[in-house]
């Protein structure tokens, strides 16, 4: 249960809607309903096979690296770390409009899919779990249950954008919520880093 906690906390921050809402809202912000509902699909069929192919392929790129678990922790927390504060320390920037140019199936693939659903920290989360799972009984189920779950979540958010955005209030307890998960993904990208530090012998206590 642990590990499940952790893994689906993980993926929340990095793969779930609370980002997408925004930019998903202000790229689609001139199309009508069943456009955006064509991207939502299209979208989140091109994430769920790009998050397939990390997990079936991923072990086997590292493992041929014979990356150790402690260099792939170290580089877990580095990653989220530099991803949590990219987030604090970001300029508001206005999200494109979409624009008469990009196709249905071209702004599904990009920027939606990626990197608005599937960001370059989330596959290294994806990586470094897939890594852990040979060490972790029970990890692989989490990753997959996980997965799934944040693929649903940010379907269904893309899929009632409209109501999403109009819903009172709904907005602000978002942004709360998405400040302390960044807290929240800062401590545990330090508390990957000092384990491995420990397991090293570098550090002490």
């Amino acid at each position: 249960m642990e590990q499940f906690s952790f893994v689906f906390t993980i993926f929340f921050m990095l793969l779930g809607p609370l980002k997408l809402i925004p930019s998903f809202a202000g790229v689609t912000r001139k199309a009508d309903e069943r456009f955006k509902r064509a991207v939502a699909i299209r979208a989140v069929a091109i994430a769920t096979a790009l998050c397939l192919f990390v997990v079936l392929a991923g072990e086997t790129i590292l493992g041929k690296y014979h990356i150790s678990i402690d260099a792939l922790r170290i580089a877990g927390g580095l990653v989220l770390l530099i991803s949590a504060l990219q987030v604090i320390f970001q300029k508001a920037t206005p999200s494109s409009p979409v624009s008469g140019t990009p196709t249905l199936i071209q702004l599904a693939a990009s920027p939606v899919a990626v990197p608005n659903i599937v960001p370059p920290a989330g596959v290294a989360a994806i990586l470094i779990f897939m890594m852990l799972a040979q060490q972790y009984p029970g990890m692989m189920q989490a990753i997959v249950i996980s997965l799934v779950v944040m693929m649903l979540l940010d379907f269904l958010v893309m899929y009632f954008i409209d109501k999403v955005i109009k819903t009172s209030g709904l907005m602000i307890v978002l942004m709360v919520l998405g400040s302390v998960l960044v807290f929240i993904q800062v401590c545990l990208a330090m508390e990957m880093m000092l384990s491995a530090l420990k397991n090293l012998g570098v550090i002490h206590g």
